[in-house]
């Protein structure tokens, strides 16, 4: 089968479709790599399947240049569930919002000790705390750009662009016009469950994963992962027929773990959009997956 893309590798990356969704280490950078790992495998998906949502980058750009046919999203975070429920489907009211709100320290401390009930709300909340929060972090841990006191040079609304978000939010919507099968507020098995009651057949689905990192997860989300359930994923992933492509932190005990199990790994080294003391910081991405290829080369940069 013969899989033919809209862009080259260097346009995915200039041309793309960008999620309005800051998040630690995100995935954009591994484009190429996932778009390489589906052409190799001479797959083009009907349904893409991303059940840690989170920024939805990679299902967003691979939507974007043709690579895929539909994509589904699952995210456990109620806000970040939310928040890509009304960009594809009620999206009016939220960039009615963006346009107007106050970028303040007293805006951030009312969205951050409240409550939410609607899908509007918590889609504001969410980005709204995500793009004025230092590093887009949305746990307890973040605290908002240029601190409480607003005495950095960069201030809380920096990273707040209105123009440039609302646009996005336009073109993501559009993109995602009856391309989106679902977004649901759901943990990644119940997201996988729910697909696999479709009737796809075998090469149809592809799933990409990207759990939340072995270390230091605590820190950088709301929900995250405790040991036992980095097994469990494991442990389902190794029944998992369709094909699936994994993405982690290069924690020796995520690779122990894998590498037992006899499906193959690569490691790359990216630029994690983490950074420390204002710049990006090396390290490795773990790529594990039950395809029988995966492309060769490692090096990815900012």
């Amino acid at each position: 089968m013969n899989v033919e893309l809209r862009d080259s590798p260097k346009d995915v990356l200039r041309n793309s479709f960008i999620s309005p969704l800051r998040y630690p280490g995100g995935k954009r950078r591994l484009l190429p790599f996932i778009k390489d790992t589906l052409q190799l495998n001479q797959l083009r998906p009907k349904l893409f399947v991303e059940p840690f949502a989170g920024g939805a980058s990679v299902s967003l750009e691979l939507l974007a240049i043709g690579a895929v046919e539909q994509i589904a999203l699952g995210e456990l975070d109620p806000l970040v569930a939310s928040f890509w429920k009304v960009v594809f489907e009620d999206p009016a009211w939220l960039l009615e919002q963006i346009s107007r709100i106050p970028v303040t320290v007293e805006q951030w401390l009312a969205f951050k000790k409240g409550k939410f009930s609607t899908d509007r709300e918590r889609a504001l909340v969410c980005l709204f705390l995500n793009r004025t929060s230092y590093s887009g972090i949305l746990s307890s841990t973040g605290g908002p750009i240029g601190g409480y006191s607003q005495q950095s040079k960069y201030t809380i609304s920096c990273r707040f662009n209105r123009e440039m978000l609302i646009q996005r939010i336009r073109d993501i919507h559009e993109l995602g016009k009856s391309r989106v099968l679902f977004v649901k507020h759901a943990t990644w098995k119940e997201t996988i469950e729910e697909v696999e009651k479709l009737g796809y057949r075998l090469g149809e689905v592809f799933y990409y994963l990207d759990p939340p990192f072995y270390r230091k997860a605590e820190k950088l989300y709301r929900f995250y992962f405790r040991e036992e359930d980095h097994r469990e994923l494991h442990d389902f992933l190794m029944t998992l027929r369709q094909p699936w492509l994994l993405s982690y932190d290069a924690a020796e005990p995520i690779y122990e773990m894998y590498s037992r199990s006899g499906n193959g790994t690569r490691r790359l080294n990216i630029m994690y959009s983490l950074s420390v003391k204002g710049k990006a910081t090396r390290a490795q991405e773990l790529m594990i997956t039950n395809l029988p290829k995966l492309p060769k080369g490692s090096q990815l940069r900012w």
